[in-house]
C-alpha cells in the first residue's frame, strides 16, 4: 500500500542530482557553439596593407574599431558559461562528499550478521547468539541515551537479518520483495527541502515564480516580438524601410538624384535610435563631410553615423529591385561604392588608390585602373600625379589588390536539354575570370566555357555557385567597419530599362585567372514566341569604383525537336489469328493481313474445294453407272 504524504529532500539526497542534470544538459552544447566562435578566424575590417599608407582620420577609425570590435572571450555569454560551469564544479563535489544515508543501502542479511554467504544454518545460529549477546537491550546499561538507541536499532536489524536466514515468512519476503517486512511504501517525493515549500519558504517561492512569469518571461517575449517586427529581414528598420518605399513610389525613379538617395539615407531611423536626438540635417552634413574625406569636429560620431550607411544601402537596393528600375539600381550600387572608398559618387577609379594627387586627377586625365596600369612606369606617375617611387609603390600594391572582372560568356540553358523552348524553365550560366590592372590573362581554353550536363547540375543546377573560395577582405581605409565584398548581378531589359530578375549577390570566384560559373535560376518560365530576346548582364561592385563589368546576352527560342519514330521489335497480331482475336478483345491493336499472303491462301482454299467437288462428282457419276449396269 503506497503512502500519499509527500517527503522533502531535507538531507539534499536528490536535488543536487537534479541541478548537476539540468545545468549539464545548458552547459555541454552552450559550451561547444562557444568554443566554435573561438576557433573561427576574425573577421577583419579590411585587409592589412603593409604599405605605411594612413588616412587623415587613421586615429579615430582604429579607435572606433576598437571600441566596437567585440571579444571573443570576454562576452556576456562566456561569463554566464563560465559561472554555471562553477556551479557545476560544486554541485558535483558537493554529491563526491555527501554520505550514503543507512535507508539507502541495499539490505543483506548476510553482512548485517557479519558471516560468508556460504554459512550453514548452525552458523548462522551460532553467529546470532554471539551478538543478542552484545547488543540485546536487556544486556545494554550504563550508556547514554544516543548509544542506547543506535544498539537497540542494531539489534532490530540482526533480528530482521537472522530471520530472512531461518524464518520460511520472513525468507519468501525476503527472496520476492527484497526485503524481510515484505512490500515497502512507496515515497512521493520533492526535491527540494522542507522550508522552501512550507512555512518560512512559501514568500520565497511566490516572489521567484512572481518574477520568472510575471516579469522575465514577458520582457523576453517583448524583446523578441518588437525585435522581430521592428527590422525586417535585411536588418533595416521599418520605418526606415516604409519611407524609402513611400519616396520610390511617388517619385520619377529615372530622375532620382545622388542627392536624393542621400537625403533619403540620412533620414533612417537607425541613426535616430543610434545617437537619440540627433536630426537628419545633422546626419546628412556627417555624410556629405565622409564623402569628402573631411573631418568634423565630433569625429568619432561621425564615424557611427557612416557605420550604418552600407547596410542601410543594401536594404535600399533590396526594396528599390521591387520596382526593376534598373537605373535607380545602379545609382545605389555606386553610391555603396562612394561610401565603401569615401568618395563622392562616380568619381574617378583612380582617386581611390592612396598617395595619388587628386586635384592633378581630377582635373587633367579620365584613364582608368586598366589603361593607367598597361602603361610604363614613368607614365603611370604621370597620370597619378605621383613623383616619389615610394608612393606610387604604394598605389600599384593597392591598385593590383582591386579585381576587375571580364565576362567570358552567358547563355541560357535548360537542364538537361540542348535548346531553349517556349514556356520552359532555364537558368542563365555565366562564365567569367577575375584579372587586376596591368596583367594580361591568356586566351580561355573553349572547353572551360562548355557547359556540360551531369547528373548532379541536372538535379541541382546551382550547385556550381559554391565551388569557388570566398573573396577576401576590401581595401576601404576609411570604412570604419567591415563588410563583405561582392558583386550584384542585374539581368536587364535593356529596351525597357528594366530588371527582368532580383538582383543576386557572387560572392565566391577564383582571383588566380580560372574560368568561374556562375548560375541564376530564373524564376518566371521562357517567352511563349520563338525569336530572340536581347539583355544586358551586369556585375556591379558594393566595393570598388570601376569594377564592373556589362556583356550583353541573346536568349534564343527555338521549336521543340522532333522526336523520331522508333518502331517495336513485336508488331501487332494480324486480325484474323488467333493472337488478333485475343487483342481485339482487349481493345488492342491488331493489323490486316497482306494482300500476297491473302491470295496465296484463297488459291490454296479454292484448289482444296474443287478437288472436293470433283471428287464428290465422281462418287455419284460412278453410282450412277453401276445402277444403269445393272
Amino acid at each position: 500500500m503506497s503512502d500519499s504524504r509527500y517527503s522533502y529532500d531535507e538531507n539534499a539526497e536528490v536535488w543536487p542530482y537534479f541541478a548537476m542534470t539540468l545545468l549539464s544538459l545548458v552547459l555541454l552544447p552552450s559550451t561547444w557553439k562557444a568554443a566554435i566562435r573561438a576557433v573561427k578566424p576574425d573577421k577583419d575590417y579590411s585587409p592589412k596593407f603593409e604599405n605605411g599608407y594612413k588616412p587623415e582620420n587613421y586615429e579615430e577609425v582604429e579607435k572606433f574599431r576598437k571600441k566596437n570590435r567585440k571579444s571573443k572571450i570576454f562576452t556576456k555569454t562566456n561569463i554566464f558559461i563560465a559561472i554555471g560551469w562553477i556551479i557545476l564544479v560544486v554541485v558535483a563535489y558537493f554529491i563526491h562528499t555527501q554520505e550514503t544515508p543507512e535507508d539507502r543501502k541495499r539490505f543483506d542479511p548476510y553482512e548485517i550478521l557479519g558471516i560468508p554467504s556460504s554459512a550453514t544454518e548452525r552458523e548462522i545460529k551460532s553467529r546470532y547468539r554471539k551478538l543478542s549477546l552484545k547488543f540485546h537491550p536487556d544486556k545494554i546499561r550504563n550508556i547514554v541515551n544516543t548509544t542506547r538507541e543506535v544498539m537497540e536499532a542494531q539489534f532490530v536489524e540482526m533480528t530482521k537479518a537472522y530471520k530472512s536466514l531461518t524464518d520460511e515468512v520472513t525468507r519468501n519476503n525476503f527472496n520476492e520483495y527484497g526485503h524481510p517486512d515484505g512490500p515497502q511504501p512507496m515515497k512521493h517525493g520533492i526535491a527540494l527541502p522542507k522550508w522552501l515549500v512550507e512555512e518560512r519558504g512559501t514568500p520565497l517561492v511566490i516572489l521567484g515564480y512572481s518574477c520568472l512569469v510575471g516579469v522575465a518571461l514577458p520582457f523576453v517575449v517583448w524583446n523578441w516580438w518588437s525585435g522581430t517586427k521592428q527590422y525586417t529581414k535585411n536588418r533595416i528598420h521599418t520605418v526606415t524601410a516604409a519611407n524609402i518605399f513611400e519616396a520610390f513610389a511617388k517619385s520619377n525613379l529615372d530622375n532620382f538624384a545622388f542627392e536624393d538617395l542621400i537625403r533619403l539615407l540620412a533620414n533612417s531611423q537607425e541613426y535616430k535610435i543610434l545617437i537619440p536626438g540627433i536630426s537628419s540635417d545633422t546626419v546628412y552634413d556627417y555624410l556629405s563631410a565622409y564623402l569628402s574625406r573631411e573631418k568634423v569636429e565630433d569625429e568619432l560620431r561621425k564615424l557611427a553615423v557612416v557605420s550604418r550607411s552600407v547596410a542601410i544601402l543594401d536594404g535600399m537596393l533590396d526594396i528599390a529591385s521591387a520596382f526593376k528600375n534598373a537605373t535607380l539600381l545602379r545609382k545605389i550600387i555606386s553610391l555603396t561604392q562612394a561610401f565603401t572608398q569615401a568618395l563622392p559618387p562616380e568619381s574617378n577609379e583612380l582617386l581611390q588608390l592612396p598617395k595619388v594627387d587628386k586635384e592633378h586627377i581630377i582635373d587633367s586625365t579620365s584613364s582608368t585602373l586598366k589603361s593607367t596600369f598597361c602603361l610604363s612606369d614613368e607614365e603611370q606617375k604621370e597620370v597619378l600625379g605621383i613623383t616619389s617611387d615610394d608612393d606610387w609603390k604604394i598605389a600599384r600594391a593597392v591598385a593590383f589588390q582591386i579585381p576587375t572582372i571580364e565576362i567570358l560568356d552567358a547563355f541560357f540553358k535548360v537542364p538537361g536539354e540542348t535548346v531553349v523552348t517556349p514556356q520552359s524553365i532555364a537558368h542563365l550560366v555565366i562564365k567569367f575570370r577575375v584579372s587586376n590592372p596591368g596583367t594580361t590573362l591568356p586566351t580561355p581554353d573553349p572547353k572551360d566555357l562548355e557547359e556540360v550536363d551531369n547528373a548532379l547540375t541536372i538535379k541541382k543546377p546551382l550547385s556550381t555557385n559554391d565551388i569557388a573560395p570566398q573573396v577576401e577582405a576590401i581595401y576601404a581605409p576609411y570604412l570604419p567597419v567591415y563588410i563583405r565584398p561582392k558583386w550584384t548581378v542585374l539581368l536587364v531589359n535593356p529596351r525597357e530599362n528594366r530588371i527582368v530578375e532580383p538582383p543576386s549577390n557572387v560572392t565566391r570566384m577564383y582571383i588566380d585567372g580560372s574560368v568561374t560559373t556562375y548560375k541564376i535560376q530564373l524564376s518566371a518560365p521562357m517567352p511563349d514566341q520563338i525569336g530572340q530576346y536581347r539583355f544586358l548582364v551586369e556585375f556591379r561592385s558594393n566595393a570598388y569604383i570601376g569594377a564592373d563589368a556589362v556583356r550583353s546576352v541573346v536568349l534564343n527560342i527555338e521549336p521543340a525537336p522532333k522526336v523520331e519514330e522508333i518502331e517495336d521489335d513485336i508488331s501487332d497480331p494480324e486480325e484474323d489469328s488467333i493472337a488478333g482475336a485475343m487483342a481485339q478483345l482487349r481493345g488492342g491493336k491488331t493489323k490486316r493481313r497482306p494482300l500476297d499472303d491473302m491470295s496465296e491462301e484463297d488459291s490454296e482454299e479454292e484448289e482444296e474445294s474443287s478437288s472436293e467437288e470433283e471428287d464428290s462428282d465422281t462418287d455419284i457419276n460412278t453410282d450412277t453407272e453401276d445402277e444403269e449396269e445393272k
